[in-house]
């Protein structure tokens, strides 16, 4: 009965893999190697730069999808931290590659890491990255993979990220996302709208021209009922380097934090 509950709050395949948008909007896809090791990959579409490098949240949310099909169907895992490191500017680049591999598990802890290339120049090396997750139990028998399918397709009327995931800037310059839906994670919010959130607000702080080189966000606390909103604030500005620091949070009660993030930029 445990697990059954568990998979109730934290089964985000089981409940909502239909609506759910974080993977399914991208098209990450991952294919399971042997043992914890998988590979993923992702067309990058205009929504997903930054000037001319790359945005973080997108790589970030595909290297946790292929993580997630590698230990998923061993654990339910809640993300508490993860960090995605970019390799400056990626002109040309038109899809992603995810080498994901198990670090070390334990019995509460398990953590993950990736090397990130280009997709049709595997010895371009883009970034890396790394996360950690909390073992809430293990898996249920019957787990399945669901492949989130090929995305949306490019298109010069695409939203910009924040507003797909349902996040809106307000004339304060925070952004909400107003309600939990099942698109946003079902009984709580998902890491994807967390980090495509957190990542428009440290841009917006940096500077439209200014390229993401990485983003490092922690998870504090299951954000089970909106409003979220995530505000930013500039942390350093020296040689063209910008570190922002964000935080999301319930309207109105700035201590009851869900998710912090620092962000670093290079203005161009």
């Amino acid at each position: 009965m445990g697990v059954e509950l568990d998979t109730a709050a934290y089964g985000v395949w089981a409940q909502t893999v239909d609506e759910l948008m974080s993977y399914r909007y991208l098209g990450c896809r991952s294919v399971l190697g042997e043992g914890f090791d998988a590979v993923g990959r992702m067309r990058v579409r205009s929504d997903m730069r930054s000037g001319d490098g790359l945005l973080a949240a997108p790589v970030a949310i595909a290297m946790l999808d292929t993580a997630g099909i590698a230990v998923d169907r061993h654990r339910q895992l809640a993300l508490t931290h993860v960090a995605v490191h970019l390799a400056g500017p990626a002109p040309g680049v038109g899809a992603i590659e995810v080498h994901g591999s198990l670090t070390r598990q334990s019995r509460s802890q398990v953590f993950t890491e990736a090397r990130i290339v280009d997709a049709d120049h595997p010895g371009r090396v883009l970034g890396v990255g790394t996360a950690d997750w909390t073992v809430i139990a293990p898996t249920g028998s019957g787990f399945e993979y669901i492949d989130p399918g090929a995305g949306v397709p490019d298109s010069p009327d695409l939203p910009p990220l924040a507003a797909a995931y349902g996040a809106q800037r307000r004339d304060d310059g925070r952004y909400v996302i107003e309600a939990l839906t099942p698109k946003l994670g079902g009984l709580m919010l998902h890491h994807g709208p967390i980090l495509v959130t957190a990542e428009a607000a440290a841009r917006d702080a940096a500077g439209p021209a200014a390229r993401v080189d990485s983003l490092d966000l922690r998870i504090v606390k299951a954000g089970r009922k909106g409003p979220f909103v995530t505000s930013a604030t500039v942390a350093a500005d020296a040689g063209g380097s910008v570190l922002v620091r964000t935080r999301m949070h319930r309207d109105g009660d700035e201590n009851n934090v869900v998710a912090t993030a620092v962000v670093r930029a290079t203005r161009g």
